[in-house]
């Protein structure tokens, strides 16, 4: 008879990857917080802006676009809001 000797295996199951992006996350929440600024104006646009600018320098490319969201719908809200209620 003869014996079976089995070698460990060094495959382990596909778990949940990371990315070495930093500043990822916070530029992406700066988006949503920056499109948010059409709604609730400078309530969510301000802290989109300081997302994005945390993601910039970090180095992430995502920051300057989270900037330029925020800044833009948060002009645009305001001015909307503005239009709508105010005279």
């Amino acid at each position: 008879m003869t014996t079976m000797q089995t070698r460990p295996t060094t495959e382990t199951a596909p778990g949940p990857t990371t990315t070495n992006q930093p500043g990822r996350v916070v530029s992406i929440v700066g988006i949503v917080l920056g499109a948010l600024g059409l709604l609730f104006g400078i309530l969510a646009g301000i802290p989109g802006l300081i997302c994005g600018v945390v993601g910039a320098a970090k180095g992430n490319r995502l920051g300057w676009i989270a900037i330029v969201v925020s800044v833009v719908c948060t002009i645009a809200g305001i001015a909307i809001g503005h239009a709508v209620i105010g005279r």
